[in-house]
């Protein structure tokens, strides 16, 4: 059996007591407008506050407006309801045969039918079994059918 050895490792690079560390220029940090940043913060947060809660308020105002709107709605509902029961008894045939006795009135007779003993014209017109002078009447020939 053969031994397996491990790869070697290289040692770190170890720096020469003699030089001088490895040193690097910091650049000025960059001032940082904090207080500017927290007010616009503050201000964003606020108007998201007021926002909301005008909101809320805007809905509860609708909601109640919405809740007097319905109870319209109903007592309009039920006055109709009313009216058509109203109507309903007004119609009723038995009261108005009341309000018409009330009032002189009598239940009709029984039905007659009147026949004519002479035959009419197909066209309708009836002719006139009297013939009016020509000199009382001056607006008959302007006014005629037959110009």
């Amino acid at each position: 059996m053969s031994a397996i050895t491990a790869p070697l490792r290289r040692s770190r690079p170890t720096a020469e007591p003699d030089a001088p560390p490895a040193l690097r220029l910091v650049e000025e940090p960059v001032v940082r407008h904090t207080l500017a940043y927290t007010v616009v913060m503050v201000l964003l947060l606020a108007a998201a506050v007021f926002g909301a809660v005008s909101l809320n308020a805007l809905a509860a105002g609708a909601s109640v407006e919405a809740r007097e709107l319905e109870a319209h709605v109903t007592t309009a509902e039920r006055r109709y309801a009313a009216l058509v029961a109203e109507v309903a008894a007004l119609e009723d045939p038995a009261r108005v045969r009341a309000a018409a006795q009330e009032l002189g009135m009598v239940a009709p007779g029984p039905v007659r039918h009147l026949g004519l003993e002479r035959n009419l014209p197909s066209d309708g017109a009836v002719p006139d079994s009297r013939t009016p002078d020509a000199t009382t009447d001056p607006l008959k020939p302007l006014l005629s059918l037959e110009r």
